[in-house]
């Protein structure tokens, strides 16, 4: 499978023409990778955050459940996506050291073959050993760029420089070592990714040629660099095409650092402020049908119905679809808190004001039970179920 010369031709110095050669090459493929992991992160930061189950779900992560369903992008996507700006920086940081050393002696068309079956391997890694969690993440890919330094260093130890071959062979084992000791110890960290492209990283450069100084590309690897970027495309055009998840907006901006920092998942958020929501206004119409006027009574119920709104609106959305539901709940809900007020500020109960409360509770029913039954249709992928809560007149809520 390598069509081009793999011995180097002999000259005047050939170690020298050989670090020229190389060291002149351009790498623009590692950039075009760092800038797409960069804007696929921006974009989905503006579609609730990377730390969102709901957006790393929608845009693409490697979830079993999905991928058993025949959502096969999902062994693309996930090389692309990262959890968390660490998380983008290091491995940022690891793809622009090794990326453009491979990319350098592979030439480009090679590289994205490479960089996208590596890629592919350490998902599947992932999906074998880790079935029952989401992962995402170029790692994967780039410890099979540290196993096709080790390899190449290995193969053409006879005809590459003695210093190269030292630095980029058996100079990167204790790299691949220490790093795959460091996964093994942390347990987030899916070191079956790792290995599943450290070996493909391996696999495929034991028969897959660099490019050698003075060698043009063969048409192969241009087929293979064009279907490999066919294959990133429609996956991500699969995305698109499929795409369930918070909508994409300035207010969603940083949503993930929220839930970093309130220490509650998105969906645990969602879920409080469905409940809160569910409670307060319960409540008010509760005080409404008793008839009371007390301002001791509406004051702390306005209180109550304001929070709900407040978190109702700072709530992480999860699904597009069920985003008009919760727009139609946070109207109603506004709509409670005014007449509550009128209530609170004048401490009369006409029958104008009791016809609007019946109304509000015919909205707020209509908008609750969309958002249950979205919760009984697609509620599990984001770990929400429903219970009974008979305190609330034999309703339902999620939890």
């Amino acid at each position: 499978m390598n069509p081009d010369p793999s011995p180097l031709k002999p000259g005047f110095d050939p170690d020298r023409a050989f670090l020229i050669e190389l060291w002149g090459r351009r790498t623009p493929t590692t950039v075009i990778i760092l800038v797409t992991n960069v804007l696929v992160y921006l974009l989905m930061e503006f579609a609730g955050g990377t730390m969102n189950e709901a957006t790393l779900l929608a845009f693409g992560v490697k979830s079993n459940p999905a991928i058993d369903q025949g959502e096969i992008w999902r062994f693309v996507t996930p090389v692309f996506i990262h959890i968390g700006i660490l998380h983008l920086a290091l491995n940022s940081y690891a793809l622009w050291i090794v990326g453009q050393q491979v990319e350098r002696l592979y030439g480009s068309a090679r590289f994205v073959s490479l960089y996208v079956l590596m890629g592919i391997s350490g998902v599947a890694g992932s999906y074998f050993y880790h079935p029952m969690s989401l992962s995402a993440g170029a790692s994967g890919a780039i410890f099979g760029l540290f196993g096709v330094l080790l390899i190449f260093g290995l193969r053409h130890r006879k005809t590459v420089p003695a210093f190269f071959r030292r630095a980029i062979g058996r100079g990167v084992l204790p790299v691949i070592l220490l790093n795959l000791v460091i996964g093994f110890a942390i347990p987030v960290i899916d070191n079956a990714a790792h290995v599943g492209g450290l070996l493909a990283g391996i696999a495929l450069a034991s028969f897959v040629g660099f490019k050698p100084p003075g060698s043009q590309t063969h048409p192969f690897f241009w087929a293979t660099q064009a279907i490999a970027v066919a294959t990133i495309l429609l996956s991500f055009y699969q995305v698109g095409l499929h795409y369930d998840g918070p909508r994409p907006g300035i207010d969603n901006f940083g949503g993930g650092w929220r839930q970093m920092l309130s220490g509650q998942s998105a969906s645990e958020q969602f879920i409080e402020a469905v409940n809160s929501s569910q409670e307060s206004f319960v409540s008010s119409r509760r005080a409404i049908r008793r008839g009371t006027t007390s301002t001791a009574e509406y004051r702390p119920l306005s209180e109550e119905l304001a929070d709900s709104i407040d978190r109702l609106r700072s709530a992480p959305t999860l699904s597009e679809s069920v985003n008009d539901s919760v727009e139609n709940l946070i109207a109603v809900m506004e709509d409670q808190y005014s007449l509550v007020q009128e209530i609170l500020r004048t401490e009369r109960l006409t029958p104008d004001r009791r016809e609007t409360a019946d109304l509000n509770a015919v909205r707020y029913g209509k908008a609750q039970a969309e958002i249950l039954e979205w919760v009984r249709n697609e509620g599990g992928k984001y770990g929400l179920e429903l219970q009974d809560r008979d305190e609330q007149e034999g309703a339902a809520g999620p939890r």
